[in-house]
């Protein structure tokens, strides 16, 4: 008996700390999340653009290969805006396959109003203070992405 619960512990704590690809979500450098690469993940990130102070929405792909732009939408040509775009629902919109590398990085004021959904499930919303959000794809022991999933 004292074998097979030596074994039960030593096999959990083997898959506990097994290195698992997930993505991590930051905000100043605090971790928010992590969720599991077990399959592709779709990110929103819907802000108010601080120069035209219209709507803009990005979305992307994240799986094990990187992270990937696919869409960006927004109501105003402005600054650092797309020039090329289709127009659907009063969005200017944009679709690609764009291969961004394994981070990502923006910064927001709280006039950007930033909200983040990962899988349709909003995981930051509408900080204080400014500051860089941050999404990377790391290797981290399984334990970890359980206990603080997205």
């Amino acid at each position: 008996m004292k074998k097979y619960a030596l074994f039960l512990f030593l096999a959990f704590l083997f898959l506990a700390f097994f290195p698992t690809n997930a993505l991590e979500v930051k905000f100043n450098e605090k971790t928010i999340c992590y969720s599991p690469l077990t399959s592709n993940l779709t990110l929103t990130v819907d802000y108010t653009h601080s120069v035209s102070l219209t709507k803009v929405v990005d979305v992307y792909c994240i799986n094990k290969s990187g992270i990937f732009a696919v869409q960006e939408r927004w109501q105003q040509f402005g600054a650092g805006q797309p020039l090329e775009a289709n127009v659907e629902n009063g969005f200017y919109v944009k679709n690609m396959n764009m291969y961004l590398g394994e981070s990502w990085e923006y910064w927001f004021i709280p006039l950007n109003n930033v909200t983040v959904v990962l899988n349709g499930k909003i995981i930051f919303s509408k900080p204080g203070e400014e500051g860089i959000m941050r999404f990377e794809l790391l290797k981290i022991p399984a334990i970890i992405a359980i206990i603080r999933w997205c």
